[in-house]
């Protein structure tokens, strides 16, 4: 799940640190207490590693509010965890109980197979052992194309001529890295045009929680069928890039896909 709202809430490491946890880091090595657990009303359970929980610039909250009014029943009234750069799961809502503990959360939203990626390979889940496969949490690389307009499309253009596209879109990569770049294509990955970065391109490397705009002016060839087929890949902080097909990030379950858009 990919979203941007305001949430306002407390610092899950002021709760803990209130609840008597003196010294996150001699808790860990002396004591094995490597994830923060949490539960829901509703029997939900997940968990994120100690070290997210705790960092200043991990930003973990427990939310009470969203976009500046009372959590809204839906998205977790009356407390919410907010783990930004991770997947939706893991921002446990209705949370009635926070726990730190030497193993992550039991249940299949954290164990079973629900939140793993299993290996290309892999056509049936019982050709693995699930519980030594690590959960999704810290979020991938992703972008998307919201709207695409001709600039110049002539009326009488012809297949195999170029036309000029306005296009604008998102783009967000996980673990709060940054967006430096959206690259497109409308000729097939022969020649590429780079976006300019718009809202949320000002957000600061390792805390890049919210989505960053985009738009572009590509040109674009004209298919035998009067069609343009315009492409996007975001590159991150890290320089990752979104690989071109599926095929390279294929798995039976059809998690985490963040081909080209």
């Amino acid at each position: 799940a990919i979203s941007t709202a305001k949430w306002t809430g407390v610092r899950l490491s002021h709760l803990l640190e209130a609840a008597g946890l003196e010294n996150a880091l001699e808790a860990q090595e002396k004591k094995g207490l490597d994830h923060v657990r949490f539960y829901s009303l509703d029997g939900l359970m997940a968990s994120i590693g100690i070290e997210k929980a705790v960092s200043p610039y991990g930003d973990v909250i427990v939310a009470y509010e969203m976009n500046g009014e009372i959590l809204p029943r839906d998205h977790g009234y009356p407390l919410r965890v907010i783990v930004p750069g991770y997947g939706g799961i893991r921002n446990v809502k209705w949370v009635n109980r926070i726990e730190l503990h030497q193993e992550e959360a039991e249940g299949p939203w954290q164990r079973g197979l629900n939140y793993k990626i299993l290996p290309p390979g892999v056509t049936d889940a019982s050709q693995v052992r699930i519980e030594d496969m690590p959960s999704m949490s810290e979020g991938s690389l992703y972008s998307g194309i919201t709207e695409m307009q001709p600039s110049n499309f002539a009326k009488n253009a012809q297949p195999g001529d170029r036309v000029v596209m306005k296009v604008r879109g998102w783009a967000w990569a996980g673990g709060g890295r940054k967006i430096v770049r959206v690259d497109l294509t409308g000729d097939d990955a022969k020649s590429w045009t780079s976006a300019e970065l718009k809202e949320g391109s000002d957000q600061r490397p390792g805390r890049a929680w919210a989505w960053t705009f985009w738009e572009a002016e590509v040109p674009a060839l004209v298919k035998e069928d009067m069609s343009v087929e315009i492409a996007c890949k975001s590159i991150d902080q890290a320089f990752n890039v979104q690989p071109e097909s599926c095929d390279h990030v294929w798995n039976v379950r059809g998690l985490g896909n963040n081909s080209w858009f």
